[in-house]
């Protein structure tokens, strides 16, 4: 058996007068309809904002702007470091040949050799002279420092003569 249609509520004619704003006005609820599901609002689609774009797009600029200026300073120092090292290695290279050198020209074999050349010998007796130190040190028999001094003046100014 099936159930009468039921009937639906007239809605009164439609006014030529001017709306109300419908700010001012209450709400009017619509009747529900039996049988009918209530029609879902569907979501406000939000716009995208222009402000949100570009501030992502600088906060992205900079990121990757900051990455690579950073890479380019590492780069920088590792060309600084590596310029620095082999400038090590070869000063320090230069050094054992600078010491080597030294080490063959202060050689007394090699000094004793120049000396025969130019005319130089060893003396043939070695006479040790012991100066004292101060006056009081001085022995009783010997002269002081002052004599001393004074002699090799007087020898010196006699070669001059």
């Amino acid at each position: 058996m099936s159930v009468p249609a039921r009937s639906t509520p007239s809605l009164p004619a439609p006014s030529r007068s001017p709306r109300p704003s419908p700010a001012r006005t209450p709400a009017t609820r619509r009747p529900l309809q039996e049988g009918k599901p209530r029609p879902k609002s569907q979501p406000k689609r939000r716009k995208h904002h222009l402000g949100f774009f570009i501030l992502s797009s600088v906060l992205v600029g900079s990121i990757v702007l900051g990455l690579v200026s950073l890479n380019a300073l590492l780069a920088q120092t590792s060309f600084r470091i590596d310029d620095a090292s082999n400038q090590i290695n070869s000063l320090s290279q230069e050094y054992l040949q600078l010491t080597r050198e030294q080490a063959e020209l202060s050689a007394p074999g090699r000094i004793a050799a120049w000396a025969s050349r130019h005319g130089m010998r060893l003396p043939d007796v070695i006479h040790f002279l012991h100066v004292p130190t101060s006056a009081r040190t001085a022995p009783a028999g010997e002269p002081d420092s002052l004599d001393l001094r004074a002699l090799a003046l007087k020898a010196l100014a006699e070669r001059q003569q």
